[in-house]
């Protein structure tokens, strides 16, 4: 008897069952009883312990019906729930789509052909499938291909009747598949014809074959069960671009970061590391962030990969997002295109996972389970022998970090593909422009390639119209009744909006407080720039932000509509920042590149680097110079200085020194505890109960303290935030959760984020 850890759907806990089957597997589903009922159950571990003190159930059946995992996937799921400080039902939920049901055939088929021509009515039901008329392959393949076939002596001619020649060696995959289909027949439609017993017994004889497989969901379709789409043609890969493909596959190294320059060609490398392991059998995941997953893309990997690959993401509907999973499960595909959460999909054979713009936050989950995909994408890799690949213009400190220190193997791209030049950056200080939109700068530059029929991209990280609206009357600015910010103005939809929790409301265009229409509108946003800029240009402008990329099919229109040149002016927020190729880009502005730096979060200098830079790498990437003007009130900032002199490194030795000094990761890891509750009365002596609770000498603690914005959503919101070296922290892990558990209460609500990126 053996005893394994059960995790019963939608519980909290694991439950001890007992078995003798000899064939259970870790990651097989199982039907137990749990509190007087049936319940589907998940084996995650074989038990050690053989004496218990309380009666163990025995398990009461293998669910071969439901979706099955290997003991890796088991593996990384109980990781991440003890890494991230989360409950397995939140796990297992985030990494499997709901509702998938496995989906059997049962067939019979014939071993040789030769055992055709035995007499038996059976065997002639067989030979009466696999041989088909001229019609039949020439609709299947076409006039020409049907010639070809009897030109090389693939088929063989039984009076009118064709059926594949196997004595000869055909080189042709497709045909050889449809032929080895007709070869089967389904269990059900044999067995109504002929008597079972008949079939028990040719089954015995090793005449006939019985077999049960999983179904995949395109065997219905026999051209794509087929493949007969080829892989395109490699992509010519300059010196530069070679040297990083063969260092990685020759590399016994597993985990790669490469810092290659907007427009270097890092993603040629990733596609042909990709073929190479399809080529072999081997399956590949290929992250990007939510925003970099253009049609531009998708149409990419379609254009390389065919039907091989699948696309994870989340305008996916539930239906479409089970196909999808279901065939990387089944093996029928084995490269996965998707963002966060596609770092689950089942891919047989695991080579590669590689994570593109690998600083992004969004890799980062915001809500239970925590985890970041960056870091479950390398965990994944070292349990399945994979290598993991890192790639971005302008990695994350961390990242860059541990490739400096030989944690990853470092590899950097200095020189853009095909020659293409990096744009030049100019530097406009604000505070000595008349105009508050834009710079002279700026608009001589718009000019002038407008008369070149060029084109133009310009950032504002500030959705709406007016971040801010105050009664000059009163002086009431109206403000978000669930949160304390302030409501941002639309001119698009005339609506009042939050940014937080989402609440809209109607601009009536009157002081909400006294009636009074004297409204100032402050704190300038991408809709207001996008009427100014019509006013001085009369050119047809796109803008792109939250607001018009609800629309349907959106993405794929604006990608099209920019690329053919419908639009001269594109204006947007950091949604345009990255994963847009648009060659005749030769001008990116910039229009306030202190959006972000202001915020007060030691992440901030990063990630104003990043936008930044990244943004700028639109301009020029064809054979046409590029131009980038970036506007600021503070010229004089580190970050900004690094961004002009287009030096990553730099920019990165200033910002290393500073979080060692500071001791902020890579040197430490840190934990955020946010603790919230509908009620502002009570919230901060509770604070202090958890801080009590929590408290450990081996660690930093800081807080408790009101988050930067105080109310969200109706919630009162404040944060602990703790600080330790990398072993400290490991440690004080163990026994947190236990110590949460026994201050728990109803009307408040704790949040603990190992690894957080945002602090507000």
């Amino acid at each position: 008897m053996r005893y394994y850890s059960i995790y019963i759907e939608k519980t909290r806990d694991f439950y001890t069952y007992a078995s003798d089957d000899e064939n259970l597997k870790i990651g097989d589903r199982v039907l137990v009883s749990f509190r007087n009922k049936e319940r589907v159950g998940l084996v995650l571990k074989e038990e050690k312990e053989q004496e218990y003190l309380f009666k163990v159930l025995k398990i009461k059946r293998v669910l071969h019906e439901e979706l099955s995992f290997s003991s890796f996937f088991i593996e990384l799921l109980l990781w991440i729930k003890e890494y991230y400080l989360s409950s397995f039902d939140q796990v297992f939920s985030t990494a499997v789509p709901s509702g998938i049901k496995i989906k059997y055939e049962d067939i019979y088929r014939v071993v040789k052909v030769e055992t055709l021509f035995n007499l038996n009515q059976v065997l002639d039901y067989f030979f009466s499938k696999i041989k088909v008329r001229k019609k039949t392959l020439v609709d299947r393949f076409g006039k020409d291909e049907f010639s070809l076939f009897l030109e090389k002596g693939y088929l063989k001619d039984l009076d009118g009747w064709y059926c594949l020649d196997e004595d000869l060696d055909c080189d042709r995959e497709d045909l050889k598949k449809y032929f080895e289909l007709r070869k089967e027949v389904g269990r059900q439609t044999l067995e109504k014809k002929f008597d079972k017993k008949e079939l028990d017994k040719m089954v015995k004889n090793g005449e006939l074959i019985f077999e049960r497989r999983i179904k995949s969901f395109d065997d219905e379709n026999l051209k794509k069960c087929c493949g007969t789409e080829e892989i395109s043609e490699d992509t010519k890969l300059n010196s530069e671009q070679q040297r990083v493909k063969e260092g990685i596959e020759k590399s016994n190294k597993k985990h790669f970061l490469i810092r290659g320059v907007t427009g270097s060609g890092k993603t040629e490398i990733y596609i042909q590391l990709i073929k190479r392991a399809l080529e072999r059998g081997g399956g590949s995941i290929f992250l990007v962030p939510e925003i970099s997953l253009t049609p531009q893309m998708i149409l990419r990997f379609k254009k390389e990969f065919g039907e091989r690959v699948a696309i994870l993401h989340s305008r996916l509907s539930q239906n479409d997002r089970a196909k999808e999973w279901y065939s990387i499960y089944t093996g029928d595909k084995r490269v996965v295109l998707g963002v966060r959460s596609a770092i689950f999909a089942p891919v047989k054979n695991l080579e590669y996972i590689v994570i593109d713009e690998e600083h992004e936050n969004s890799y980062k989950q915001d809500s239970n389970p925590r985890y970041n995909a960056k870091y479950v994408g390398i965990k994944r890799a070292e349990l399945e022998n994979a290598k993991v690949i890192l790639g971005s213009a302008t990695p994350s400190i961390e990242s860059y970090y541990y490739a400096k220190k030989g944690i990853f193997q470092l590899y950097e791209i200095e020189s853009r593909y095909k020659n293409a030049k990096l744009p030049e950056i100019e530097i406009v200080d604000m505070k000595k422009e008349e105009d508050q939109f834009f710079s002279e700068q700026l608009l001589i530059e718009i000019r002038d390639a407008l008369l070149k029929k060029e084109q133009i991209i310009l950032l504002l990280n500030r959705k709406g119209y007016s971040t801010l609206i105050q009664c000059e009357e009163c002086g009431h600015m109206e403000e978000c009744e669930h949160c304390s910010i302030k409501l941002n103005y639309y001119s698009s939809s005339g609506s009042l909006k939050c940014n937080y929790c989402g609440i809209s409301k109607k601009f009536t265009g009157h002081c909400s407080k006294c009636g009074s229409d004297k409204l100032s509108f402050s704190g300038r946003g991408v809709e207001r720039v996008e009427e100014e800029l019509r006013k001085r240009f009369p050119v047809n402008i796109i803008r792109v932000d939250g607001e018009v990329a609800k629309e349907k099919d959106f993405y794929e229109n604006m990608y099209n509509d920019f690329l053919s040149g419908k639009y001269d002016i594109m204006i947007g927020t950091q949604m345009i920042s990255r994963g847009l190729h648009f060659p005749n880009v030769t001008v990116v502005g910039v229009i306030n590149a202190d959006t972000i730096m202001s915020i007060p979060d030691f992440r901030s200098g990063e990630r104003t680097y990043q936008m930044i830079t990244q943004v700028a790498g639109r301009a020029g990437r064809g054979e046409k110079n590029g131009k980038v003007i970036i506007q600021t009130y503070q010229p004089e900032n580190y970050v900004i200085e690094k961004i002009q002199e287009n030096s990553y490194k730099n920019f990165y030795e200033k910002e290393i020194e500073k979080r060692e000094i500071l001791f902020y990761p890579p040197f430490s890891k840190v934990i955020n505890i946010g603790i919230s509750s509908e009620k502002e009365v009570g919230l901060e002596e509770y604070c202090y109960v958890v801080l009590k609770a929590i408290e450990d000498e081996n660690i930093e603690i800081y807080g408790p303290m009101r988050s930067l914005v105080y109310k969200v959503k109706g919630r009162y919101r404040c944060n602990i935030f703790i600080k330790g070296s990398r072993k400290a922290i490991n440690e004080y892990k163990v026994g947190l959760e236990e110590k949460i558990k026994k201050i728990e209460s109803k009307n408040y609500r704790i949040v603990v984020d190992v690894d957080p990126i945002n602090l507000i």
